[in-house]
C-alpha cells in the first residue's frame, strides 16, 4: 500500500482488496486446494475434534474452558494443555512459541489468569510414536515420527534434530475415518496428526488444511510434491 495512507486507510484498502480479488477468485469454478472458505470451516479445534468422532476417528477426551473447578476436576489423571491456534506470539520484535505440554501439580495449585480466555486440556495419550497423515486428493501418506528426547515425547514440534521418521502404512479403519473427515469439510488436502499408543491404536489430534510436508517428503522419500502437482494439473483422481 502507498507509504502516505493512514493505518485506516490501509486497512480499509486491504480489506477491499481481499473481498474485491478474493471474491472474484472464490466464485470460479476450479479445484481449490484448499478453498479459503472450506480452509476457514476447518480451523476451529473443537469442530474438528467432534467431527472426527463422528467419522469414527478415536479421540482423547477433551474440556475447553475458562473456570478453574472443570480444570481441576478433569486433571485428576494425566492431561496435556495446548493451544486452540498459533502456538507464536510476535511481539516486540521477539518471536515467542508455546508448546504442548503436560499439567503438573504446581500449575493446577495455581491456576490464576485461567479465566481470561478459553483453554483446551486433553487426556494424556499414551505414546508408542506419532504420525503424521499426509492427504492429498484422496492419497494418505503416512510418516511414524519418533521422539528421540523427553521434549518431544510430549511435543515434537519442539526439537526436531531429535526426531527420526519412517514411512508407515494407515490403517484401513482410520484411512476410511480420514478421507471421511476431509469429505465433510470439502478438503482435497490436509495433514493430519495422531498419537499411536503401544497396543497400535491411532488417536486423532488434529487436522491442518495447509499443514507442511517438505521436511517428511525428505525423510521418507513420499512423493508428496508429485502426487499434489497431478492433483492440481489432472483434478481428483
Amino acid at each position: 500500500m502507498p507509504s502516505e495512507l493512514s493505518d485506516a486507510e490501509r486497512h480499509h484498502a486491504f480489506l477491499e482488496a481481499k473481498y474485491g480479488l478474493g471474491g472474484v477468485l472464490s466464485s470460479l469454478d476450479v479445484l481449490w486446494v484448499n478453498h479459503p472458505s472450506r480452509m476457514a470451516d476447518a480451523a476451529y479445534k473443537p469442530v474438528q475434534l467432534v467431527r472426527a468422532q463422528q467419522c469414527g476417528l478415536t479421540v482423547p477426551d477433551t474440556l475447553i474452558t475458562n473456570e478453574t473447578e472443570p480444570v481441576r476436576e478433569f486433571a485428576t489423571e494425566p492431561t496435556i494443555t495446548k493451544l486452540l491456534g498459533s502456538n507464536t506470539i510476535s511481539e516486540d520484535g521477539t518471536r515467542k512459541v508455546s508448546w504442548s505440554r503436560l499439567l503438573d501439580q504446581a500449575e493446577l495449585d495455581d491456576l490464576r489468569g485461567i479465566e481470561t480466555t478459553t483453554h483446551l486440556l486433553q487426556r494424556w495419550v499414551p505414546k508408542a510414536f506419532e504420525t503424521r497423515v499426509i492427504a492429498i486428493g484422496g492419497q494418505l501418506f503416512a510418516a511414524a515420527i519418533h521422539a528421540g528426547s523427553t521434549s518431544t515425547y510430549v511435543d515434537w514440534r519442539s526439537d526436531y534434530d531429535a526426531l527420526s521418521y519412517a514411512p508407515i502404512e494407515t490403517p484401513e479403519p482410520v484411512a476410511t475415518g480420514i478421507r471421511t473427515l476431509l469429505d465433510s469439510f470439502g478438503l482435497v488436502y490436509g495433514a493430519l496428526d495422531f498419537v499411536v499408543t503401544p497396543d497400535g491404536e491411532w488417536a486423532f489430534l488434529e487436522i491442518n488444511p495447509g499443514g507442511q510436508y517438505g521436511w517428511l517428503e525428505a525423510a521418507t522419500g513420499h512423493p508428496l510434491t508429485s502426487t499434489l502437482a497431478d492433483l492440481l494439473s489432472k483434478g481428483p483422481s
